[in-house]
């Protein structure tokens, strides 16, 4: 009899398991069952092949790049197939069968707080208001953007290629639109929800008033600063202030303008603080994100770089760089020699005998000594430290790794506060002595303080996507502007991007790896430009996704270092170094551009804007690029194989090169894009003078050409 009543039982279920369900008993079914729904779809292919669907009870997300991908928003389906867990999320994996059964239905999307987003309602489309996105003003990149709803916080989630990606955040408050999902590596599922925006028009703009810029700031000193932001309407000037996010200095000007620029003064050296700015036009008030601010120190500023392989000194314009091969553990031994107060350290691997001394004397005199390192590297040296020295390992979960290389000195001191950052990880002999890598310290104690916010973020135990933008910018350092960016949750690559996008005249970058589409794209587009001159050096030329290939064959002056002695482990670039009069600039520190250095693991990126240190690195890429192939050797080849003809000409011209030819773009006198070819010939209506950029496999030069 009890043999009768299981298989009575299992003929019960299994019916059960492939009937008609809605969808909350769908998901109450759990994974491994199969299921047949009814829904109707949220969201057409901006999201990719990934489709949610929902009825009155639930939502539940379809996954099938085939099956679903002629559904759009709208569509009611009938769909039947296994439910999985794909990192947190609940989903039909694969879809075994689906109906249309009718087209052009209404989702409403339900209202929710920050705080509902979870499992009761996945994958539905969802509602906040009262939105203030923290990074207003920046630009939308692939990853996690977090947001504040009436005191409660939330993420929403952009995939590479959304429409929404390079676009403006909007400054002050928006209705926001999405649907409810999860993404998370921890076991329970409990955490990683976000919303999923599905293109703009999910991110509203409420009030007529709007704020129509990022708040920009200038003009900083060791007591004062100016933001300045521009609204959609003639409107008031005001701002709320204060140590805390609390704020509560009132700041206001009754001016009526659609351009903004208040005047903070009377604050202390060194010091953070929050601002919200806001403009009133009658009853309608634009606010823009708290965000924070900090003043200039009186530090001396000194910004010292070290490399510990030969450098090409007959490039430098009065400062050489400093090639210190076999001293790279004894500099940073010294400079924790001057630690008396505080000593914080966020190394990803260690095995140094002589660091780990330094460390140990500085804790044996009385300084504060903190670590944090990464869980999945050996990290040998740790065990010589002081049993006393506490010492935190990233949780393998979140997604990606503690990337970062810095350290912090006395931050609290004006004189005596340092960070280090750069791309050495304090590995004997591979990273500090064999493989090629850069050091920098800077003598600065409002940098040291917004790095030691990011420590202490991590010291609480937030890691990769989970942290939160919450540091200053900019910074003044000595009378050179320096940016401070944290990864993954400042959006790096954007700043990065930006700073392509600023090139007038040269660009190198020496990276160990480059895996990132925009970056590569941005690039291409700037080297196609009039005067401009980009070089590359890369490590990882074949790796998954490498844009070795892509920038070569598209004209960029490439070359690899793979299969070179020693790893090129490099991250840093240098934009018009060659040119004091432009804005010569240096981005260095531990972020690889890739898309796990953007939204997964923890890094730290300078960009400085120093013609001095621009070109100090600008003489250990001149280094590395001989080092890979004759000096000036594509300006040779260029000159001996190429010929452009007729030249005077009346129009038609063709360039004669052994060289491959990849595009010619025809400039006038004064710079400006006239005309492009992908070909060896091109014709020139016009009579007059040109020039002529021809962009070849082995790098680009400029001809002049006359038009009769």
């Amino acid at each position: 009899m009890k043999k009768i009543i299981i298989f009575t039982l299992a003929i019960y279920f299994n019916i059960d398991a492939f009937a008609q369900a809605n969808i909350l008993a769908a998901r109450n079914l759990g994974v491994g069952s199969t299921v047949t729904i009814t829904g109707i779809v949220a969201n057409g292919d901006e999201l990719g092949p990934i489709r949610y669907i929902e009825d009155s009870t639930g939502g539940m997300a379809l996954y099938d790049p085939t099956i679903l991908a002629s559904l759009v928003r709208g569509d009611e389906v009938t769909v039947t197939g296994e439910l999985v867990d794909y990192n947190g999320l609940m989903e039909m994996q694969p879809v075994n069968s689906s109906t249309l059964n009718s087209s052009a239905n209404i989702v409403n999307p339900l209202l929710v707080t920050p705080l509902q987003i979870g499992e009761t309602t996945e994958s539905e489309l969802i509602q906040i208001d009262n939105v203030i996105f923290n990074n207003g003003g920046s630009m939308f990149t692939s990853g996690t953007h977090d947001f504040d709803s009436n005191g409660e916080t939330g993420k929403i989630y952009i995939k590479a290629g959304h429409s929404l990606e390079n676009s403006m955040i909007p400054m002050g408050v928006v209705t926001l639109i999405g649907i409810s999902s999860q993404y998370t590596f921890n076991t329970p599922a409990n955490d990683g929800y976000q919303i999923l925006p599905r293109d703009s028009s999910d991110i509203i703009q409420t009030g007529a008033l709007i704020i129509t810029s990022s708040v920009t700031q200038s003009n900083i000193t060791a007591n004062s600063f100016d933001l300045s932001w521009t609204v959609s309407d003639s409107s008031s000037t005001n701002c709320n202030y204060g140590l805390t996010n609390t704020l509560g200095t009132v700041l206001n000007n009754s001016g009526n303008t659609l351009n903004h620029t208040l005047s903070l003064t009377g604050l202390s050296p060194a010091t953070f603080y929050y601002v919200e700015c806001y403009s009133i036009n009658g009853t309608d008030t634009a606010y823009a994100s708290t965000s924070l601010y900090s003043t200039a120190s009186n530090s001396s500023g000194e910004i010292r770089p070290y490399f510990n392989h030969s450098v090409d000194n007959s490039y430098s314009t009065g400062v050489d760089a400093q090639n210190i091969t076999t001293y790279f553990n004894d500099t940073i031994a010294a400079y924790m020699g001057l630690a008396q107060n505080t000593l914080d350290i966020c190394v990803y691997n260690a095995s140094d005998a002589t660091i780990a001394t330094a460390i140990n004397d500085a804790y044996d005199r009385g300084v504060a000594v903190r670590y944090i390192a990464d869980d999945d590297v050996v990290n040998s040296m740790l065990s010589s430290l002081n049993p006393n020295i506490p010492i935190l390992y990233r949780d393998p979960l979140p997604a990606g790794i503690m990337h970062n290389k810095f350290l912090i000195i006395d931050v609290n001191s004006t004189d005596n506060s340092w960070i280090m950052s750069g791309s050495t990880n304090w590995t004997n002999p591979s990273n500090l002595f064999s493989d090629y890598n850069n050091l920098i310290f800077v003598q600065d104690e409002a940098v040291a303080k917004a790095y030691t916010l990011e420590f202490e973020e991590m010291w609480g135990g937030t890691f990769g996507a989970n942290k939160i933008d919450n540091t200053p910018h900019k910074f003044i350092v000595g009378e050179s502007e320096v940016e401070v960016y944290f990864s993954p949750s400042d959006q790096t690559t954007s700043k990065i991007n930006s700073v392509i996008e600023s090139v007038d005249y040269t660009f190198e970058l020496g990276l160990l790896s480059f895996t990132r589409d925009d970056l590569a794209q941005s690039i291409i587009e700037k080297n196609s430009e009039f005067g401009v001159s980009i070089r590359g050096i890369i490590e990882d030329e074949n790796s998954t996704g490498s844009e070795f290939t892509n920038l070569q064959t598209n004209g960029v002056n490439m070359r690899s270092h793979m299969g070179i002695s020693n790893s090129f482990h490099h991250k840093y670039a240098i934009a018009d170094a060659s040119n004091s009069g432009a804005d010569p600039i240096v981005i260095t520190g531990s972020h690889n551009w890739s898309s796990n250095a953007e939204n997964n693991s923890d890094e730290n990126t300078l960009i400085i804007h120093n013609a001095t240190i621009a070109n100090i690195y600008l003489q250990e890429f001149e280094k590395r690029w001989e080092e890979l192939g004759n000096t000036n050797e594509i300006n040779n080849l260029i000159d001996v194989k190429l010929d452009v003809f007729p030249n005077p000409t009346n129009g038609c011209i063709t360039v004669s090169s052994s060289i491959e030819i990849l595009q010619l773009n025809l400039y006038s006198v004064n710079g400006k894009l006239i005309k492009i070819e992908q070909s060896n010939k091109m014709n020139i209506e016009n009579s007059g003078n040109y020039f002529l950029k021809i962009l070849t496999k082995k790098g680009n030069t400029i001809k002049p050409i006359i038009v009769q």
